[in-house]
């Protein structure tokens, strides 16, 4: 049974719409701009799911998909006031604090949730809601429609140029600002007020156009083989001459998004960035020689014109890690009491910044500190050790899930080149979007999940062995396959 192609061009519609205009707005940061866009995930791409369901091919959700269900509800369920006696069971050092305000302020709460910030964790439970729903719209559509995921990574590889672009503006002319906001310091940013995010945006873009890049010049290449060293060459020089402008584009894309990362000063995103390289060198399926050329030309380019730019600001940025980096663990060290009061419930989402005036002591008081600068452990405090530990377990089994697929797929060649590069590309922007989350909060940005879970759906659906679009379509009802 197929899908409904006569909503299939609305739903694609909306997915391009969404991907190409939910960074401009400070990356949907703000909760009303974010909550135009759950509503349109949720009646648009929801409303197209169900309609699209293929009758009697429904089966029990699987493990990967029921955890995040799990997640969900328990944000829900932490903004829920329960009476004063559960919460004392629940979390004695929470229940303590209301019994306090009670008290100083003669007042009579009788029922409070276990979230500090119960409304920022309601609402944040729609967004992760849609994000669900948005991935398996993006696999679906990339499964069903021809060309759809081409025309993907180039939205894609769009708003990132523009987003380096605009960020190496204003590294070079500081008094242009954020949008409307001034910018208080001479770095890249880009539409988004923190530039580690805008880092992280970027890391997850980045190798996409590359990939594009070197598809489109391989695609040509091997249209005329050589066979010969001074064959090789020759067609070599013929295919970058005979090319279309994708190839050139694509990689000048890719260079100034890395030079905007670079000049982001995000010390977090640069050393992801360089993680992401590495990978790239490793894994891609080209020989040294060819690896080898491509490192040297791209570190050129960068080195060439990051210099016009001025690369001893970020030398001293670099010079400062030490001093931050003590910092960042004191923060850390500082945070493991809120955890520690907090261990089974956890404090729940964007309560951090509340409590943390009471427990971080010998810091600045005139500074509020609203993030500890490590997802994992903002999560374990955010959502308990339980539900925190599933969720990285989750995240574990899916990441290592890619990899056996990546490993088949180079063992068994069973995918084509293509798909394969593409993959890779996606699965490395993953890896280092994950490890980004080690020293900052990208993963707090709306955006930044939006194109996390784009990435995931394109690494899945690029290495996986083709499939009928009936069967894929009957997977999908059954279970999340990251």
């Amino acid at each position: 049974m197929k899908t409904n192609r006569t909503l299939q061009r609305p739903a694609t519609y909306l997915v391009y719409g969404l991907v190409t205009t939910i960074p401009l707005i400070f990356g949907a940061v703000h909760p009303i701009v974010l909550g135009c866009y759950v509503f349109v995930v949720l009646v648009g791409l929801g409303g197209w799911l169900l309609l699209n369901q293929v009758t009697g091919s429904f089966q029990a959700p699987s493990c990967m998909t029921v955890v995040p269900i799990i997640i969900i509800a328990y944000l829900g369920l932490q903004s829920i006031p329960i009476p004063l006696d559960w919460l004392e069971l629940l979390s004695p050092e929470r229940a303590a604090r209301v019994r306090m305000v009670n008290n100083l302020a003669d007042v009579g709460l009788q029922v409070m949730s276990l979230s500090e910030n119960g409304s920022v964790g309601f609402y944040r439970s729609f967004f992760f809601l849609a994000l669900i729903l948005y991935y398996f719209s993006v696999k679906r559509l990339i499964t069903d429609k021809e060309n759809f995921q081409e025309i993907l990574v180039y939205c894609l590889v769009g708003v990132g140029a523009f987003q380096a672009i605009y960020g190496l503006i204003q590294f070079t002319n500081p008094h242009i600002g954020i949008l409307w906001l001034p910018n208080p310091e001479r770095a890249a940013h880009g539409t988004i007020i923190y530039k580690n995010q805008y880092a992280s945006l970027l890391n997850m873009i980045w190798p996409l156009a590359l990939a594009s890049g070197v598809l489109s010049y391989v695609n040509r290449r091997k249209k005329h083989p050589g066979k010969g060293r001074g064959q090789r060459i020759k067609e070599t020089v013929n295919a970058f001459s005979t090319t279309k402008l994708q190839t050139p584009l694509m990689i000048f894309a890719a260079g100034t998004m890395v030079l905007a990362i670079l000049f982001s000063l995000s010390r977090g995103g640069i050393l992801a960035m360089v993680l992401v390289v590495l990978m790239l060198l490793v894994i891609l399926p080209f020989p040294k020689a060819a690896k080898s050329w491509f490192l040297a030309l791209f570190v050129c380019l960068i080195v060439g014109y990051g210099a016009l730019l001025g690369l001893d600001t970020i030398v001293s940025r670099f010079a400062s890690l030490d001093n931050s980096g003590a910092n960042r663990l004191e923060i850390y060290k500082a945070s493991l009491p809120i955890l520690w009061d907090h261990w089974l419930t956890g404090i729940g989402i964007g309560s951090y910044e509340l409590l943390s005036p009471t427990y971080l002591k010998g810091f600045p008081t005139n500074t509020l500190y609203d993030r500890v600068h490590n997802e994992y452990l903002e999560l374990f405090i955010e959502l308990g050790i339980p539900l925190a530990t599933m969720l990285f377990c989750w995240i574990l089994t899916g990441m290592l899930r890619l990899m056996a697929c990546l490993a088949l797929s180079q063992k068994h060649g069973d995918i084509a080149l293509n798909r394969r590069i593409v993959g890779l590309a996606a699965f490395c922007g993953l890896v280092g979007f994950l490890v980004h989350g080690l020293i900052d909060f990208g993963w707090r940005l709306p955006v930044n999940l939006v194109y996390c879970a784009t990435l995931l759906a394109i690494c899945v659906c690029s290495l996986q062995p083709e499939t009928a679009p009936e069967a894929a379509l009957k997977n999908d009802l059954g279970a999340l396959n990251p």
